[in-house]
């Protein structure tokens, strides 16, 4: 298979993106004199009339105390010495790819397209390039870009194995799950290795088949990846597996050799910090939350830290903790990075601003993507319309998803639409795959479900149940 002459191990760089944004043809990108220096570095990249040194040098500073800082500053070294080998820069654009999962930073994207488009600007169809591109426009979730720099890539190259797993990621955040799979067994079939595993892992999770899930996620554990984090990528999606079943222990046990390590990986961290709120071990979990925010802004870990805080009857804090939320957000809209969903969920959870929830989750009004309908239909439920709640709940719960959360989100619709049984359904179900799923939500999912119990044991007829206000 030709890959272009960058090595395995480097183009593994790619293997468990979960997508993003980008725009024209790539060969037509840049063919103009540089610039004076008089302009600004990220005008003159954006508009392509960057000379190699510029584009270089507004790349980010690299820590050369860590593994993927150190192969950062010898790829910028490489490509600084000869600019014109395209495999240079693509081994700089696969490296900020791997920073970016690292931390979560959206920023690396602007970065890596960059260097991945100087690449196409010295070999127009340079196959590691193309699907560089397409990784970076599948992140910042304009999937038909994305997908468009795949089959790009597949033209030039028809098993190219990294092309098959981005329009996977595509397909699977559009929630065209048949399609997904198609291209995972397609990669499966043509490497079967820890990046193709996982994602079929990921899949076989959402369409609930947890059992293969966990069975795909353990081979791809097994099997490692030339860059640890890849494989604690996995690790923290085993570990929710297994905490949406309630088996904290086991999970916590998945994920310590990462923490044991000393990582700064943001799910892993997330992931801990998940497994000490619901062992009711708030200041670990705290712990973990900022240690994740030291390394960079997170909104996971804001509203985590917020959650806490509120479960622990420190209204104020939480409210700190929820102008920070907000604040991030508007820098992230002032990036461009694609936020949206986050925030019409938070946004909800707080009974706030639910006029702009709506109008973000509504961006993907007809999705079919489990855990974009399942915050439609609660940003639907807090609006007060429960016929497109229920509707819409409908589709969040296709596929039978082992998700605590979306248990609870539809025992509570369920209940204000006045179908009891539907809602103490729903409502067991969640506490019973974890009691403590979310330090906010799981008081609330018991205190709905006790008081829908009693309305039965005393033969009342049940009221419609307003929203609760957590």
């Amino acid at each position: 298979m030709t890959t272009g002459t960058s090595s395995i191990a480097t183009r593994s760089l790619l293997s468990i993106a979960c997508i993003g944004v980008a725009g024209l043809a790539a060969w037509i990108w840049r063919d103009q004199p540089v610039p004076t220096p008089a302009a600004q570095p990220s005008d003159i990249i954006a508009a392509g009339k960057a000379s190699p040194n510029q584009i270089l040098d507004a790349l980010p500073a690299t820590d050369a105390t860590t593994p993927t800082g150190k192969l950062l500053a010898t790829a910028i070294q490489k490509a600084r010495k000869l600019p014109d080998k395209p495999e240079h820069w693509v081994m700089v654009g696969d490296i900020l790819a791997q920073m970016q999962r690292d931390s979560g930073e959206a920023t690396f994207y602007n970065h890596a397209e960059s260097v991945y488009r100087e690449a196409l600007r010295l070999r127009p169809q340079m196959l590691d390039a193309l699907t560089g591109m397409a990784w970076v426009t599948g992140g910042r979730h304009v999937f038909d870009q994305s997908m468009d720099w795949a089959k790009q890539a597949l033209a030039v190259d028809e098993n190219c194995v990294f092309a098959y797993g981005i329009l996977g990621d595509a397909e699977l955040e559009l929630g065209h799950y048949d399609a997904a799979l198609d291209h995972y067994q397609k990669m499966m079939d043509l490497r079967p290795d820890l990046s193709s595993w996982s994602r079929g892992a990921h899949l076989l999770w959402i369409t609930g088949d947890k059992g293969k899930a966990v069975w795909l996620m353990e081979k791809a554990i097994h099997a490692g990846a030339p860059f640890a984090e890849n494989t604690a990528w996995c690790r923290a999606k085993l570990a929710n597996m297994l905490f949406q079943d309630g088996a904290l222990l086991p999970a916590q046990k998945i994920i310590e050799p990462a923490l044991e390590s000393g990582t700064k990986n943001v799910h892993i961290l997330l992931m801990a910090a998940k497994i000490a709120a619901a062992q009711q071990d708030f200041p670990t979990a705290t712990k973990h939350y900022r240690s994740l925010l030291q390394a960079a802004p997170n909104l996971d870990a804001l509203i985590g830290l917020s959650d806490l805080a509120q479960a622990q009857g420190k209204a104020e804090e939480a409210k700190a903790y929820d102008q920070q939320v907000i604040e991030l957000h508007g820098k992230h809209l002032q990036s461009g990075v694609h936020d949206h969903g986050t925030m019409a969920k938070f946004y909800a959870d707080r009974d706030r601003d639910l006029v702009a929830a709506l109008r973000m989750a509504e961006e993907h009004k007809l999705t079919n993507n489990v855990t974009e309908a399942d915050t439609l239909a609660w940003v639907y439920f807090k609006n007060g319309d429960l016929p497109k709640a229920v509707a819409t709940m409908k589709r969040a719960l296709k596929y039978n998803t082992p998700d605590a959360e979306l248990h609870y989100h539809a025992g509570m619709i369920a209940a204000a639409f006045g179908d009891n049984t539907s809602a103490k359904k729903h409502l067991q179900t969640a506490l019973s795959f974890n009691p403590n799923f979310n330090p906010r939500h799981a008081p609330l999912a018991q205190q709905s479900l006790d008081r829908l119990v009693n309305q039965t044991a005393v033969g009342q007829t049940t009221p419609e149940v307003k929203p609760a206000t957590p």
